[in-house]
Parts: structure tokens; C-alpha cells; sequence
């Protein structure tokens, strides 16, 4: 039984710490990549991340 809550336990810290954690650094990533070289596929792929991690997350959140 414990090893069930234990599990659930890690799921929801990921869900609720890791995910936005990466949203945000894949954001500034972005951003910095683009005041440094300007608008790239790079920058276009990572805001398509973000916006996925959106989507998974139910929400346009800022």
C-alpha cells in the first residue's frame, strides 16, 4: 500500500514542480536565444514546446 501512495506521491511533484519548472526554462531559453540571434527555428520549436506543456497542463498560464 505504501509503495501505491509513494508512487503517487513522486507523480504529483513532477506534475506540480517539474512541468511548470520546464515550461519556464524552456521560455527563457527562448527568449534569450532570441534577443541574442533574432527569430530561428530554434526559438520557433522551443515556443512550440512551451505551448505544448501548455496544453498538457489544461491552460494559457503566465
Amino acid at each position: 500500500m505504501w509503495l501505491f501512495l509513494r508512487r503517487k506521491l513522486i507523480m504529483w511533484a513532477v506534475l506540480v514542480i517539474a512541468v511548470p519548472l520546464v515550461e519556464w526554462l524552456l521560455g527563457k531559453v527562448s527568449e534569450a536565444i532570441r534577443a541574442k540571434k533574432g527569430e530561428s527555428t530554434l526559438t520557433r520549436s522551443l515556443d512550440t514546446a512551451r505551448s505544448g506543456i501548455r496544453t498538457l497542463r489544461g491552460g494559457n498560464r503566465r
